[in-house]
């Protein structure tokens, strides 16, 4: 290997790892439910925790679980802020919205659904500033 070669590689490198030190794109992880496609799954009747933070980026979170046999379908989502002001959705296998509940002073959601088997989708929406919280959700199937 010659020397201006071996110099522009060892100056590649250098820019690289400085760049990478200066955060950029990985200086926080990103959101990766953020979008229907690349929803979370949420077993049936286990409990699952994630986060909002309008301030910081993550103003969605989607969920996705199946259901096997017909029945009443009953999401809960617990926020750690009574008046964080989220709101959440619950959609089909096509993403149209089929029940639809919005925090107001009360820190659980609670979507209820008569359901057919199929997919489903869970969207935890924060609208505003005041929606930045923790939470925990829950997805309960009692069959026909």
């Amino acid at each position: 290997m010659s020397a201006p070669l071996a110099l522009r590689l060892v100056a590649l490198c250098t820019l690289s790892l400085w760049c990478a030190a200066c955060g950029g794109a990985d200086e926080r992880p990103e959101d990766d439910d953020f979008e229907r496609h690349v929803a979370k799954p949420l077993p049936i009747n286990k409990v699952h925790t994630d986060s909002l933070s309008f301030r910081g980026g993550d103003e969605s979170d989607w969920k996705i679980f199946n259901v096997d046999v017909p029945g009443l379908v009953t999401v809960t989502i617990a926020f750690d802020k009574p008046d964080a002001d989220c709101e959440a959705y619950l959609a089909d296998k096509y993403g149209a919205k089929v029940a639809r509940e919005v925090q107001s002073a009360n820190p659980k959601i609670v979507l209820t659904r008569r359901v057919d088997p199929g997919r489903f989708f869970v969207w935890i929406h924060a609208p505003k500033q005041s929606c930045t919280t923790q939470y925990s959700i829950e997805a309960r199937l009692e069959p026909d």
